[in-house]
């Protein structure tokens, strides 16, 4: 039987400027499709690049909270009726501007997830959606049962051999690493142009040892494999 491969998938928040300008030609570049999380306002500014981006590849996944919360993730201002009428607002965006997409997945600031009166609002989310990029810290198994808890690595204060080193645990072992970038070159918790390059070209001359996929794209190749894995 082959050994299960390792998945990595490059996720980006808040579809800025920097992604246009810097994340998706250094994608291009090294041949590599991601997962952007879009803020509404932020994805209207730039939509044709966005509906190029999808066309080609990319999942434009919902992130309508992150740019909502505070420093430490939390959201002490929203119910969880509040957050779940914004995501689905936000779904029914992506619905229209992307019709071809179909599903897609959604991800929660980094940090504590928390809402008023120190609600936990996850349950809740998980209920409803079933894949979601939670702001813990971590990596995950290549071979999960439900895809509705992810775990993310924060690079903002890692530099490129750290960040290929990180990667490197899901080509030599069956791990799913989840990278969750903010901004690229330049905008809020930056990391260094030349670290985000550096990656992805360790990524690329790898290709043929780890899965390199959306988030969602990886989610719905674990369900098949899953099913298949029953039916044996």
């Amino acid at each position: 039987m082959a050994r299960t491969r390792g998945i990595v998938s490059l996720t980006y928040d808040g579809t800025q400027l920097c992604h246009v300008e810097t994340a998706l030609p250094d994608l291009q570049r090294a041949g590599l499709t991601a997962t952007f999380y879009a803020e509404p306002a932020t994805l209207l500014d730039h939509y044709p690049t966005w509906k190029q981006a999808q066309a080609a590849g990319h999942e434009i996944g919902n992130g309508s909270l992150i740019g909502a919360a505070l420093p430490d993730g939390s959201l002490p201002a929203w119910t969880t009726e509040m957050i779940l009428d914004d995501l689905s607002e936000a779904d029914d965006l992506l619905d229209e501007l992307f019709p071809m997409q179909g599903e897609d997945s959604i991800a929660l600031p980094f940090g504590n997830p928390q809402c008023a009166d120190r609600a936990d609002y996850v349950p809740e989310l998980q209920s409803r959606y079933s894949v979601i990029r939670l702001g813990e810290t971590g990596v995950n198994a290549a071979a999960l049962s439900s895809a509705n808890s992810l775990k993310v690595i924060d690079p903002s204060d890692l530099n490129g051999n750290q960040l290929a080193q990180i990667a490197r645990q899901a080509v030599q072992n069956p791990t799913w690493i989840v990278f969750g970038f903010d901004g690229i070159g330049s905008g809020r918790r930056s990391i260094d142009h030349a670290a985000h390059v550096q990656l992805l070209d360790f990524l690329a001359q790898n290709a043929d040892l780890v899965e390199i996929l959306p988030v969602i794209r990886a989610a719905q190749m674990l369900n098949r494999q899953g099913q298949t894995a029953k039916l044996v």
